[in-house]
């Protein structure tokens, strides 16, 4: 039986802001699986370079977010 976990923090404030998986496996050049690991899986923690692709769309969305704020580094 899979390990069930709760959506990340990342991932609910991607939703809430429009991006979808799709869109940002398009807007970071992401792995779709990545891109659900990092929406879907709390326990998570991406490595440095995706990390960077995320932050990316996110300093867009709002300048002041921290990676602290989504990833536990």
């Amino acid at each position: 039986m899979p390990k069930i976990t709760k959506k990340s923090k990342l991932g609910k404030y991607l939703i809430e802001k429009g991006y979808t998986q799709t869109k940002t496996v398009k807007a970071t050049n992401l792995e779709r699986s990545t891109v659900s690991k990092i929406y879907n899986d709390s326990n998570y923690i991406p490595s440095g370079s995706t990390i960077k692709k995320v932050m990316n769309i996110l300093k867009k969305l709002d300048p002041k977010l921290k990676a602290e704020d989504f990833f536990n580094i």
